[in-house]
C-alpha cells in the first residue's frame, strides 16, 4: 500500500471520534434538561408538612379552631382563635412562620401584633415568587392550643 492511498483513506475516518462522542454528548445535553426542569418545578414538599397538616385536621370536634383570612390584597394576615361553637376565645400567645414549600430552609418567622378586637395581624411579605404556606399556632389562658396550615396561591 502506498503512502498517497493511506492519505486517500485518512479524511474519510475522521467521523469515528465524532462517533464514539456522539452518546456522550446526548447524555450531557439530556442531563442539562432535566437540571433545568428540576430547577423549575415545584413539587410541593416539605419534609414535615404532611405532619403539621395531619395534627391541624386531626381533631374536627375540637374545642379551639384557628380561623386565618388574608386582607389588604393578601399583605395582612388576621388570625382569630375560636371555640367550638365559633365565638372568638382571647389568645395569649400566637406564633406563625412563612414557609416555601419547597425550600425548608427559607422559612421566616411572623411577627404578629394583638388587636383591640383580640385578633392578631401580621404583615405577610413574600420574599420572592413561589408556593408559600403559613404555619400558625395559638393559645389560650387555659393552655388550649389550635394549629392551622395555609397554602398561598402563587
Amino acid at each position: 500500500m502506498s503512502v498517497a492511498s493511506a492519505s486517500k483513506r485518512a479524511p474519510g475516518r475522521r467521523w469515528i471520534p465524532l462517533l464514539a462522542l456522539a452518546p456522550l454528548l446526548a447524555l450531557l445535553a439530556a442531563d442539562a434538561v432535566m437540571v433545568v426542569l428540576a430547577a423549575r418545578s415545584d413539587p410541593g414538599l416539605v419534609a414535615d408538612a404532611p405532619r403539621r397538616v395531619g395534627l391541624a385536621r386531626l381533631a374536627p370536634g375540637a374545642e379551639l379552631r384557628l380561623d386565618l383570612a388574608l386582607e389588604a390584597g393578601g399583605r395582612v394576615l388576621r388570625l382569630r382563635l375560636q371555640d367550638a361553637s365559633g365565638a372568638p376565645v382571647p389568645a395569649v400567645a400566637v406564633e406563625g412562620r412563612l414557609e416555601r414549600v419547597t425550600h425548608a430552609g427559607n422559612d421566616r418567622p411572623l411577627h404578629f401584633v394583638i388587636t383591640l378586637d383580640g385578633a392578631w395581624l401580621a404583615e405577610l411579605v413574600l420574599p420572592d415568587a413561589g408556593a408559600w404556606q403559613v404555619t400558625a399556632a395559638a393559645r389560650d389562658a387555659e393552655g388550649r392550643s389550635a394549629l392551622t396550615v395555609v397554602r398561598l396561591a402563587p
